[in-house]
């Protein structure tokens, strides 16, 4: 241990001449060459003085801030008269995102040479999940406040997620495993080759052993677990080829637990 000691203090003793004689030839090459660094001095200085006056010129000065149409949002305090370039867009985009969770993000913009312009991007949602009502669902979990007592058709019904109370927060993010569950299900079936030409309407989470969903004509397709998905939507798509071409089309469900799927006929 001593003698490993010993050695790392000769290393660093060793190392400060070394840096001593790198400062002192870049030193020799700056007074034989001076032209650059004057040129880097020069460039530098400008460009401060350049910073200085534009944060201190009146064309600068904030004229008009455009906020969203149909938005709530309020600026924390009036930014006219003040310089365009000393406002911290990061901090205000910040601010005015706790006052509307809703939108998954606000940015704002400068645009010269007066305007101050605010962009809310809304959520977009992908799914529903009944509650006390419908409410939709963007790709992250977060529910939107928007509610309607019938479900949307163009949404995706996300069924068997936990409705316990408080258990799904309306307004905010929700990591609920199996709301997570059903919204990677859901982009993955919509990636789907067997599923192009066909609309979803209901995916079912409440065994994730065994995840479910439901296509328009109410026919069910019965799966395995989410790491099984994969093959069993080639079972899937092998097995609505076969039914197109024997042109059965009142199909009741399809499980594609097994390797060979499982067709039950309408009655």
């Amino acid at each position: 241990m001593a003698m490993r000691r010993r050695r790392r203090h000769k290393r660093w003793v060793g190392a400060l001449p070394r840096l001593g004689l790198g400062l002192w030839t870049a030193a020799r090459w700056i007074i034989r060459h001076p032209q650059p660094a004057m040129l880097a001095v020069a460039i530098g200085g400008a460009l401060w003085m350049l910073w200085s006056y534009v944060r201190r010129a009146d064309a600068f000065q904030i004229a008009q801030v455009s906020l969203p149409a149909n938005s709530a949002l309020v600026l924390p305090e009036s930014l006219i008269g003040h310089n365009l370039w000393a406002v911290d867009l990061q901090a205000l985009s910040e601010q005015l995102q706790r006052q509307q969770p809703s939108f998954k993000a606000v940015r704002v913009i400068r645009q010269l040479p007066n305007t101050l312009r605010v962009d809310a991007i809304p959520r977009i949602p992908v799914a529903q999940v009944h509650l006390d009502r419908w409410y939709p669902v963007d790709r992250e979990g977060f529910i939107l406040t928007a509610a309607g007592a019938e479900p949307a058709r163009r949404l995706v019904r996300l069924a068997g997620v936990d409705r316990t109370p408080g258990a799904l927060k309306i307004g905010k993010p929700n990591a609920d495993e199996r709301l997570q569950l059903g919204l990677r299900v859901l982009a993955r079936l919509q990636r789907a080759p067997a599923l192009v030409s066909r609309r979803l309407v209901e995916i079912n989470v409440a065994d994730p052993r065994q995840v479910k969903f439901i296509l328009e004509g109410e026919t069910e397709v019965r799966c395995g677990s989410e790491a099984e998905l994969e093959t069993h939507l080639s079972r899937l798509q092998a097995a609505l080829r076969a039914l197109a071409r024997r042109q059965e089309l009142a199909v009741q469900y399809i499980d594609v637990r097994f390797q060979e799927p499982v067709v039950g006929p309408r009655t």
